[in-house]
């Protein structure tokens, strides 16, 4: 639960594999590894901080992966990226390892040995900047994606794998010229599955499963392509240098008409270093929280005139907030909540009573910078 330090996780088979997720006190910091590290970093860039995917540089081929996320928080720092995106990058990132890991692991008849190396950081990442992820909230993401996988049928098909065509003249005979058009310069032995998705905005899963019955046919193919290269780095020299200014500590706005619990959650966030501000007037929350400008925002459900989920919507509206994390708070803690809370656009879900315990855990999932590491 505690652990500080780097796991190297091996599968021995003839194309041996490793993974390695990085900790800091039981949660994850990042990872990399699989067959393609570069590609996986750089659809995270593409896909969530679209301003930069043209000069991010691609992610290092080997495990000293923290010069590009040093250069990603130093664009938190500078305001161009929010911190909001600093993490579902990296949450993306690890969702594509441990994805990865399963299925190798589980490729073959029976499940794969692994071998787990533990190391420590020695002097290697005591500069570095951290982003912190509990594995419970990327963990179930992956094996669910991995089983919605293997019920499609595509146990052994690799998402890293490039589309081809191979019987050309079957293809343009059974659909129109404009796709085929389209489909001539997408297969083009440059883009996994994975790119394709992020490139043509789709889910992965159903764009694979639409090519699937060609690939059974002999008219498309999959095959392997190598990762992307390596190009120089246009921060390279930043990252050994301090930055300017230290960072802002974060700050938290809850909306909650009960004194009670605003006055626990204020309780909560000073004693841990936090800034934290407070409203308890949900028409007026949505001019409120432009002003304020918080980190992350806590609403509570049940109140007067408009209700948190009605409050919510109307964040996810607005340009400058809908990046913010957005956390529900409710006493009635139930799968019909939970699921309207998503569908209005919420990060996550906090249930009464609120206690320092719950909401120190959803801080640390969604805050790229803790008191902690400030002092």
């Amino acid at each position: 639960n505690k652990f500080s330090g780097y796991l190297d996780l091996t599968i021995p088979t003839s194309e041996a594999q490793t993974w390695s997720l990085y900790f800091l006190d039981g949660a994850l910091i990042g990872g990399i590894g699989g067959v393609h590290p570069k590609r996986c970093w750089h659809r995270q860039i593409v896909r969530y901080c679209p301003q930069l995917s043209q000069e991010f540089p691609l992610q290092p081929s080997d495990s000293s992966q923290l010069c590009s996320y040093s250069s990603l928080t130093q664009r938190v720092e500078q305001g161009q990226v929010s911190r909001g995106q600093m993490l579902a990058v990296v949450r993306g990132n690890l969702n594509e390892i441990l994805f990865d890991f399963i299925q190798a692991q589980k490729f073959g008849d029976h499940d794969l040995d692994i071998q787990v190396t533990y190391h420590d950081f020695c002097q290697r990442v005591t500069t570095a900047p951290l982003v912190l992820v509990q594995p419970g909230h990327v963990l179930p993401q992956a094996v669910q994606a991995w089983h919605a996988w293997k019920r499609a049928g595509l146990r052994k098909c690799s998402p890293n794998l490039a589309p081809v065509i191979q019987d050309a003249k079957t293809l343009q005979q059974r659909i129109p010229s404009s796709i085929y058009n389209n489909l001539t310069q997408l297969l083009n032995r440059k883009w996994t599955l994975r790119d394709l998705a992020i490139k043509l905005k789709q889910h992965l899963l159903p764009l694979t499963c639409s090519i699937t019955p060609y690939v059974t046919q002999g008219i498309m193919g999959l095959t392997k392509i190598p990762d992307m290269a390596t190009r120089p780095y246009w921060d390279e020299t930043i990252t050994t240098q301090p930055l300017q200014r230290r960072p802002t500590l974060p700050l938290i706005a809850y909306l909650e008409d009960s004194q009670f619990d605003s006055r626990a959650m204020g309780h909560i966030l000073r004693q841990s270093g936090y800034r934290f501000t407070t409203t308890h007037d949900p028409v007026q929350a949505v001019p409120w929280l432009l002003e304020q400008k918080p980190d992350i925002i806590f609403l509570d459900v049940l109140m007067p005139v408009l209700s948190g989920y009605e409050v919510c919507a109307l964040i996810r509206q607005m340009s400058a907030l809908k990046d913010i994390p957005v956390i529900i708070v409710t006493s009635r803690d139930n799968s019909v909540d939970r699921d309207r809370a998503k569908r209005v656009g919420a990060s996550d879900f906090l249930a009464k009573p609120i206690t320092s315990e719950k909401v120190l855990a959803i801080l640390r999932s969604y805050l790229l910078i803790s008191p902690s590491l400030l002092t």
